[in-house]
């Protein structure tokens, strides 16, 4: 893969997710067709980690695939599972004040996933390649 990429250890806090925001701003070029798709998937894996996992950090990490025109985004939490929270498949859409984000990802990345790394935590990933 020739690209290049970010690195970031946030604060578990509400602001994380403009912070992450601007990780990708750091990688992906502003006229990039699918970086605001990637700054909305990111914003919500990260706001997952803060609401739903543990610890005082999260980290991020952010690809850009200079050659294909893809961005990969990853974030880290210390909570080795997924929390059982609600989808969008679990009542219906306009009574929920939550629960969308796996719902994006399933909609709008490439592929994405969750990679547990034994009992220290998961790192929920996306892929998006170039339109």
């Amino acid at each position: 893969m020739t690209g290049n990429g970010a690195v970031a250890i946030l604060p578990r806090h509400p602001r994380a997710a403009a912070q992450a925001r601007r990780v990708l701003d750091e990688v992906a070029p502003a006229d990039c067709e699918i970086t605001e798709t990637a700054a909305l998937l990111l914003s919500e894996v990260v706001s997952n980690a803060v609401r739903h996992a543990d610890g005082i950090v999260i980290e991020v990490t952010v690809a850009l695939d200079e050659a294909a025109g893809g961005i990969t985004g990853a974030v880290f939490d210390t909570e080795p599972g997924m929390g059982g929270g609600a989808r969008s498949g679990d009542e219906p859409a306009d009574a929920m004040e939550t629960g969308r984000g796996l719902d994006l990802l399933e909609a709008l990345a490439g592929s994405w996933g969750v990679t547990t790394v034994g009992d220290r935590g998961k790192w929920v990933w996306f892929q998006l390649a170039a339109a």
